[in-house]
């Protein structure tokens, strides 16, 4: 996950730094799933999940540190984890490929 949100000619960009964790929760469950890890069901899933959650972007790499630390809190992963769970779940019942 990119952790800045500064490019390296020194440009500023928007970060969504949910979306930087759930691809990283999304990898680590579907290996934990029986189910399909081809590149079109990691994108759905992807998908799913960030449409159910909040998205927190941030423009400066000290608002995403805080950001990051933010999202460690029981709260949050805990809620991350179930939206992943529940879009990895509808997408192993209908994969569309």
């Amino acid at each position: 996950m990119e952790s800045t949100a500064k490019k390296p000619n020194g440009a500023y960009m928007l970060v969504n730094i949910t979306e930087g964790l759930v691809k990283d929760k999304v990898r680590e469950l579907m290996a934990s799933q029986d189910m399909c890890r081809c590149e079109k069901c990691y994108c759905d899933a992807c998908a799913i999940a960030l449409n159910a959650l909040k998205p927190c972007y941030v423009t400066t790499e000290k608002g995403s540190l805080l950001s990051l630390l933010s999202a460690q809190h029981v709260g949050t992963q805990t809620e991350l984890t179930v939206c992943v769970l529940q879009a990895l779940l509808k997408v192993k019942s209908s994969p569309r490929h």
